[in-house]
């Protein structure tokens, strides 16, 4: 015997949920960049940030 169950969401959670989720990428990304940044000072912004998804495993 299975049952359908349907969730009611309130209006503007997913919004809310998609931006909560890439501000928190963000600030994981942009904090391991600049800890690499202060590991590779001599490196300009494009060369670092190129070199950091390089081994990162991010794409260009």
């Amino acid at each position: 015997m299975s049952y359908r169950y349907s969730a009611k969401v309130p209006p503007g959670l997913m919004t809310l949920l998609e931006g909560l989720s890439r501000s928190v990428f963000a600030a994981f990304y942009f904090a391991e960049l600049l800890h690499f940044r202060t590991e590779n000072p001599t490196l300009a912004i494009n060369d670092l940030v190129r070199e950091f998804n390089a081994t990162k495993g991010r794409p260009n």
